[in-house]
């Protein structure tokens, strides 16, 4: 009996790699925002806790700019996060399809669970805005973004475990199965959250050079951001490595034994070492106003984040490989007309979104307090 559905018989409008690179690109965005989110919402909850215990206005008002700019972060964590989705559906459906309905019932949960987060989030904004605490109910809105990170970890590790399909679904032919036997759900999980205090961190020192922010918040922010640099950098290479390592043994040998994949592992390394760098630089003078360091961190990011990618799609085609599931043997019959109009809307999208982010960054406010 086969693992593996079988393929469908529509040839892909595309060839391979340019999937593949459309769904490195997305996701690279995508974890960026998502790991923004996470990192930005877990400092700005220990901020207005502990600024309300203490009286600390710099904490209060720090945690208020943060919480007032998570609905929109929100909006491109959803947003981003739809293509390399359909992306991946499109290379590796046979799978992923399998592990969506074989944990139908926790997988369709995340849109409940997303609704919840951004109702959430609403409600963080306007008690901040009205002087109100809310560190309790942010910790509830961190808890199911974590929850729905689980979730996703949880279902992209499962389509790479084929073997235990047949036994999950007559278990549970609910769709109730989680992947619990998996020793790598959890270090990838980790990986993924842990990242929210590097790109917190490159966002903080953003927000330290932007205008209108009460200078004791900037302050915070200039010298937090570093700090958080270095924390997320220490905190992924732990869980880098288990990740790695809890691969089967002769995984992690094809893994280092292939060009790209490989590669790409010591290029992530090198990204991380380069945002220690410039930690340590932004650490040593956190009250400059120049946006040259904090644009240098956010380019090493991303290729960071790349990297990763990378290499966690290495770990997948290597993985599905092994059982016989080749991404790359795929009829193809490209249609250059439409997947060109495709990609100069998908480029213009990319565009209009940074562009919208760049507007909101330059946006005249008054100065912010939260009291």
């Amino acid at each position: 009996m086969p693992l593996f559905p079988g393929v469908d018989p529509i040839p892909l409008p595309a060839p391979v790699w340019l999937f593949k690179a459309l769904e490195l690109v997305t996701v690279t965005l995508h974890f960026l925002a998502v790991q923004a989110f996470v990192g930005a919402l877990l400092v700005a909850i220990i901020w207005s806790l502990r600024g309300r215990a203490s009286g600390n206005q710099a904490l209060i008002d720090g945690s208020g700019i943060v919480v007032n700019r998570l609905p929109v972060l929100m909006t491109y964590v959803i947003n981003l996060g739809v293509p390399p989705l359909l992306f991946a559906q499109v290379l590796y459906g046979r799978a992923l399809y399998t592990s969506s309905v074989l944990m139908g019932a926790f997988w369709i949960s995340v849109i409940f669970l997303l609704m919840a987060d951004y109702a959430l989030l609403y409600v963080l904004a306007g008690r901040a805005k009205e002087g109100r605490p809310w560190g309790w109910i942010g910790l509830s809105c961190l808890l199911l973004t974590l929850a729905i990170g689980y979730i996703y970890s949880t279902n992209m590790t499962l389509m790479n475990r084929p073997e235990v399909w047949a036994e999950m679904y007559r278990a549970h032919p609910q769709g109730l199965n989680l992947n619990t036997g998996d020793p790598t759900v959890v270090p990838r999980w980790l990986f993924m959250m842990t990242g929210g205090l590097t790109t917190g961190g490159v966002v903080f020192l953003f927000l330290a050079r932007k205008k209108f922010i009460a200078p004791e918040a900037a302050s915070q922010f200039a010298r937090t951001g570093p700090i958080l640099i270095l924390l997320g950098v220490i905190g992924q290479l732990a869980t880098g490595t288990w990740a790695v390592m809890a691969q089967k043994p002769e995984l992690r040998e094809a893994l280092w034994g292939h060009a790209v994949f490989g590669i790409s592992v010591w290029l992530w390394v090198l990204a991380m070492l380069a945002m220690v760098a410039v930690g340590l630089l932004t650490l040593k003078n956190p009250a400059t106003q120049s946006y040259l360091l904090p644009g240098i961190a956010g380019a090493v990011l991303f290729l960071e984040v790349l990297f990763g990618a990378v290499a966690r799609s290495g770990i997948r085609d290597l993985t599905l490989l092994s059982y016989g599931l080749d991404v790359w043997d795929r009829q193809v019959a490209s249609n250059w007309v439409v997947v060109g109009a495709f990609l100069l809307l998908f480029v213009l999208a990319i565009g209009v979104l940074f562009w919208l982010a760049t507007v909101v960054a330059r946006a005249k406010g008054v100065e912010e307090r939260y009291v």
